[in-house]
C-alpha cells in the first residue's frame, strides 16, 4: 500500500506539472507562430510600400518623362522637324492643333504654344504631357510606325520596357494604397498579438526583432541593385539601355531609404527591450 501511494503520489505530480507546463508551451508555440506570420506580412507589406511609392504621381511621372525622352529620341526628333512645326503653327486656326511627325504619341499643341516658343519648351511641354497621358493610360497610347499595336514578348527588351512602364499608372497606384493599408492594418495587429504574448521588455524586443529581420533584406536588396545598375551603366552600354540603368539607380533609392527607416526602427526597439532588460535585471539583484 505504502507503495502503491508513493507511485499515486509521484504520478499526481507529475500529472500536476505537465499541466502547469502546458500553458507555457501553448504560450511559446503562439509566440513563434504569431512571429513568423509577423514576418511574412511585414515583408509583404514592405513589397506593396515599394511599389506604391514607385507608382506615385511624382515619382511614376518623372519615371515616364526620362523614359519616354529615351525611347522616342526626342532631341534629334524635335531639331529635325522645329522649323516644320513652327511653319504649321503659324499657319494654324485659332481652333486648330498640331503635332510633332514622328512622334509615337499623339500629343496635341495649341498654335500659341508652339509659335516663336523655344525647342527646350516645346520638348518639356511634349515630355509632361506624353507622361501624364501614360500614367492615366499606361502604355496603350503608344504608336507603332503603322499606327497598330504589335505582340512584344515579355521577356524581351521591348516587352520589359512596355510592362514596366505600363505597371506606372494611377490605378496600380490606386489598387496598391489600398493593400499596403491592408497590411499595415494586419502588421499592426500581429505586433500587439506578439507583444501581449511576451512578457516584460521581450515585448519590445521581439517586435524590433521581427523588423530588423524582414528590412534588412530590403535594404541590401536595394544598396546591391543600385551598386549593379551603377557598375553597368559605367560600361559600353547602349544609350537606351544606360538611360533606363539610371533610371533605376533613382527607383533603388525608394527601397535603401525604407530600409534604413524600418532597419533603424527596429534596431531601437530591439536594443530598448534588451537593455531595459538587463538593467531591470541588475536591480532586482542582490547586492
Amino acid at each position: 500500500m505504502a507503495y502503491n501511494s508513493t507511485r499515486y503520489a509521484g504520478s499526481r505530480r507529475f500529472l500536476d506539472n505537465s499541466s502547469d507546463s502546458s500553458p507555457d508551451f501553448w504560450r511559446n508555440a503562439g509566440k513563434w507562430a504569431v512571429a513568423l506570420v509577423f514576418f511574412i506580412a511585414l515583408g509583404a507589406l514592405l513589397a506593396s510600400l515599394q511599389l506604391f511609392q514607385a507608382t506615385s504621381e511624382g515619382t511614376a511621372k518623372r519615371t515616364l518623362r526620362r523614359a519616354v525622352a529615351a525611347l522616342t529620341e526626342i532631341d534629334p526628333l524635335l531639331e529635325r522637324n522645329y522649323d516644320d512645326l513652327q511653319q504649321r503653327a503659324a499657319t494654324a486656326q485659332p481652333d486648330e492643333t498640331v503635332r510633332l511627325r514622328d512622334y509615337p504619341l499623339d500629343i496635341a499643341l495649341r498654335p500659341e504654344e508652339v509659335r516663336g516658343v523655344p525647342q527646350g519648351r516645346i520638348r518639356d511641354l511634349l515630355l509632361d504631357r506624353s507622361a501624364d497621358l501614360m500614367y492615366s493610360q499606361g502604355t496603350a497610347p503608344l504608336r507603332t510606325a503603322n499606327g497598330r499595336a504589335q505582340s512584344i514578348g515579355l521577356f524581351t527588351v521591348g516587352g520589359l520596357t512596355d510592362h514596366g512602364l505600363g505597371f506606372l499608372t494611377k490605378h496600380r497606384h490606386d489598387t496598391l494604397g489600398v493593400l499596403t493599408f491592408a497590411l499595415a492594418a494586419l502588421c499592426l495587429v500581429l505586433g500587439v498579438t506578439l507583444a501581449a504574448l511576451c512578457r516584460g521588455f521581450g515585448r519590445l524586443a521581439s517586435v524590433g526583432a521581427v523588423a530588423l529581420m524582414a528590412s534588412t533584406p530590403l535594404l541590401f536588396a536595394g544598396i546591391g541593385a543600385r551598386y549593379y545598375m551603377r557598375i553597368v551603366s559605367e560600361g559600353d552600354s547602349e544609350y537606351i539601355q544606360r538611360e533606363f540603368l539610371e533610371i533605376g539607380q533613382g527607383l533603388a533609392w525608394i527601397p535603401i531609404r525604407d530600409g534604413i527607416a524600418f532597419t533603424a526602427l527596429g534596431a531601437a526597439f530591439l536594443v530598448a527591450g534588451i537593455g531595459c532588460a538587463v538593467w531591470a535585471d541588475r536591480r532586482g539583484a542582490p547586492r
